[in-house]
């Protein structure tokens, strides 16, 4: 993730699988009904994972694809339904993944393809402070539904979104809040967002806090709060050759603090990103 830091510094990410939802194609062109979108990247990407002797997520392909009809519409693992639509307001029903549950399911990859080839098994437990736990931690990605009303401007797009857990995983919720502004040129497109989620205490105890079976003995409560993430993000389009664009996207995430004082996490943020090529089929 170092090389990804150097190589992505000053330009701005597209989440791999789900984190980001600046739609680069979409600052290009206009959004065609009736009709199935899918898009190809190839580059280099992924994401910092913070949780403690866990493996970044990295990925050289990007998929993403998309499907809008007069009200429903598809992207990628995000589903839609318009209520309500204007000029200046926009107000869905939304479902999406949460991306807190990656941090889980996706750890392991590097070490599969780097770590056992190589037969280098580094030690990451820390000398001094208390002990992680060596057991194998494992949570599910939840999936979220909701409301989410966006307000158009000249200036910026607003969104306020409510989801919460439809698939029972931590029957916890979050609401999103964040602006963007996207702005297109002769030579491509620019976007950029600004943003917090605030997730509530059922999702920071499942996510983030030790199981009694995962330290080996009795785990005392303690009092759950809510936690609040910011972000900022942004991408760079450029359009090569008719569906041959240059992407290079980057997002940084701040993470609240009922999360970092977990000895779970072990960065208050995390970086995510791609840079590539990518075509539109």
């Amino acid at each position: 993730m170092k090389a990804m830091k150097y190589l992505l510094s000053g330009l701005i990410f597209l989440t791999v699988f789900f984190l980001c939802e600046a739609r680069a194609e979409e600052q290009i062109d206009d959004i065609t009904t009736g009709e199935f979108h899918f898009t190809l990247a190839l580059g280099y990407g992924g994401i910092e994972n913070p949780r403690a002797k866990s493996d970044d997520i990295t990925t050289y392909a990007l998929p993403s694809w998309s499907y809008y009809d007069d009200r429903f519409y598809v992207e990628n693992f995000t589903l839609g339904y318009s209520l309500y639509e204007s000029d200046s307001l926009l107000v869905d029903l939304q479902t999406r993944l949460n991306e807190d549950g990656f941090f889980f399911e996706l750890d392991g990859w590097n070490k599969v393809f780097l770590s056992d080839i190589l037969g280098f098994k580094p030690n990451k437990q820390p000398i001094f402070g208390p002990a992680i736990p060596e057991v194998p931690i494992e949570r599910n990605i939840s999936y979220l539904g909701g409301l989410s009303t966006t307000w158009l401007t000249p200036y910026s797009d607003f969104t306020l979104g409510y989801f919460h857990d439809i698939s029972g995983v931590h029957q916890g919720n979050e609401i999103h809040l964040k602006a963007k502004k996207s702005m297109a040129f002769s030579w491509g497109a620019l976007g950029f967002e600004v943003g917090a989620i605030r997730k509530s205490s059922q999702l920071i105890s499942y996510y983030y806090h030790f199981t009694e079976e995962e330290l080996g003995r009795s785990r005392v409560q303690q009092p759950q709060s809510a936690a609040i993430n910011y972000h900022t993000s942004g991408v760079v389009n450029v359009p090569l050759w008719q569906d041959i664009n240059f992407i290079a996207i980057i997002t940084y995430t701040w993470l609240g603090d009922e999360i970092t004082k977990n000895r779970m996490i072990e960065k208050d943020g995390y970086l995510s990103g791609f840079i590539g090529v990518s075509y539109a089929f």
